[in-house]
């Protein structure tokens, strides 16, 4: 498989820049790209990039799974008004290596017949990261993380299986005054566990609670006063990037709805039905379930680790979180190699804000280089601006910590000198409002905007659906 170098609009050749992966980071470089400079090609197996801070919802089925997906290839192919379709291409395939010495990576469809080298100039890796599992025992056999929009697809699907399934059970036990072995049964078939007091599993809990107490009330009543929810946060509070206030505003809030949180514990084996912990003091008991969802944490994808290791510490990968990279956002050790986003190590944290300025910023740089090549781009510095965290939190609230900017704007109010000298912070309600109304902000298209706002109102009027998409089966040939 080979690509030739396309051309600019003077004949020149175009420099040809291979991006890896189709996330937050990629997205937002590609975006910044003028594709009559550059000969793009975006390598990723996932062929659209889904919107991270609204997979709890569609989890629950607050918002539609396909609505926070956004097509790559409407993202890279531009067509003028009455012209032809320009721009880059995509190709669904996994990158499986990379010769840095042929500037070309290798590219897997399915099968070893199958692969591909695609020559590059300039290559960004942006491959994201994977749930960690700690090697621990059964996580991956019976956990459900919840990274991709296919775990949320399958989360949903397990919880209205579970709520069916102990409807069907509680039909048995009417005329039975006395519990039996079926009502302990029903009380295990609805008791959910999240481990993971972080962001990610903060959010999945208030959405949980929303959906029980709103639409799983109304037509499992029934199953709904049984239901539990259980966090297991293995530090001595939930959501320790958030300022202390703010994370025990949450917990309370949380606890409210009848979220029960436990802290100072760990998990040290997931079983189909029950997992076994333990304390910070060594004191060992057990928790059963119908469903445990893992949202602990990430660690590096099978490539990053490769070309870790390719590198070598030597030469300046020394860390086991991911490419380290210097202010350039350059790979140390490679030449014409860039990482962003929770792939690379750059002193930042590892989330979605922060490799979407770094994917906005690569995409200036890169489209400044490519029409002053005289200019080195080991000139340029990336600077990080914490514009501060938020997180949804259930029953139509949520926490915002806002990070105003270091050197703020010369300004003469009294009201606005007032707002720099602090950082706002706002829960509750205003906190719901904002959260919202920067994350619909933030949406990429138009179509994301109209479609995500209509399955708000969807929601808030006639509730969520209780019945999950039917799944396609394979027919035998």
């Amino acid at each position: 498989f080979k690509l030739f170098k396309g051309r600019g609009k003077g004949g020149e050749e175009k420099m040809r820049l291979v991006v890896l992966g189709s996330g937050w980071g990629s997205m937002s470089l590609i975006r910044k790209l003028d594709l009559d400079t550059v000969d793009l090609t975006v390598i990723s197996p996932r062929p659209y990039f889904f919107y991270t801070p609204l997979l709890a919802g569609s989890a629950t089925g607050t918002v539609s799974q396909e609505n926070i997906c956004e097509s790559v290839r409407k993202s890279i192919v531009r067509v003028p008004t009455g012209g032809i379709p320009q721009g880059g291409r995509y190709i669904q395939a996994r990158a499986i290596d990379v010769d840095m010495k042929n500037k070309s990576v290798l590219c897997s469809v399915g099968s070893e017949s199958q692969d591909m080298s695609v020559p590059y100039d300039k290559l960004v890796v942006a491959v994201g990261a994977d749930s960690a599992t700690y090697g621990i025992k059964g996580v991956k056999e019976n956990a459900y993380p919840l990274k991709e929009v296919e775990h949320a697809v399958a989360i949903r699907s397990k919880l209205l299986s579970l709520f069916e399934r102990a409807s069907s059970l509680k039909t048995l036990t009417e005329h039975n005054k006395k519990p039996t072995q079926i009502d302990t049964e029903i009380d295990r078939l609805v008791h959910f566990v999240v481990v993971g007091g972080g962001p990610t599993g903060t959010e999945l809990c208030g959405e949980l609670s929303d959906f029980i107490q709103s639409d799983i009330a109304n037509s499992f009543p029934d199953i709904a006063k049984r239901v539990k929810i259980t966090m297991l946060e293995g530090l001595p509070r939930i959501l320790s990037m958030f300022d202390e206030n703010l994370a025990s505003y949450a917990q309370s809030h949380l606890e409210e709805r009848n979220v029960n949180i436990v802290t100072n514990v760990f998990v040290t084996d997931v079983g189909k039905t029950e997992a076994k912990l333990k304390t910070r003091d060594g004191k060992q008991n057990s928790i059963s379930y119908g469903m445990l969802v893992w949202a602990a944490g990430i660690t590096t994808r099978q490539l990053t680790r490769d070309l870790i290791k390719k590198i070598g510490p030597h030469k300046g990968q020394t860390s086991r979180r991911g490419l380290v990279v210097d202010e350039s956002l350059r790979v140390v050790g490679c030449e014409d190699i860039y990482a962003i986003g929770d792939c690379a190590v750059s002193g930042l944290p590892p989330t979605a804000q922060v490799a979407q300025q770094q994917g906005k910023w690569l995409g200036r740089v890169l489209r400044q280089i490519t029409t002053d090549a005289a200019q080195p781009d080991s000139s340029f510095r990336f600077s990080y601006h914490d514009k501060g965290k938020m997180a949804y939190i259930g029953g139509s609230e949520g926490i915002v910590e806002v990070k105003l900017p270091k050197n703020p704007p010369k300004i003469d109010y009294e009201f606005w000198r007032d707002l720099h000298a602090r950082e706002p912070r706002f829960t509750g309600t205003p906190g719901f409002v904002v959260w919202r109304s920067v994350y619909f902000s933030m949406l990429l298209s138009a179509r994301n905007r109209v479609y995500i706002g209509m399955d708000w109102l969807r929601t808030a009027f006639f509730g969520r659906d209780i019945v999950a998409s039917p799944q396609p089966k394979r027919k035998n040939t």
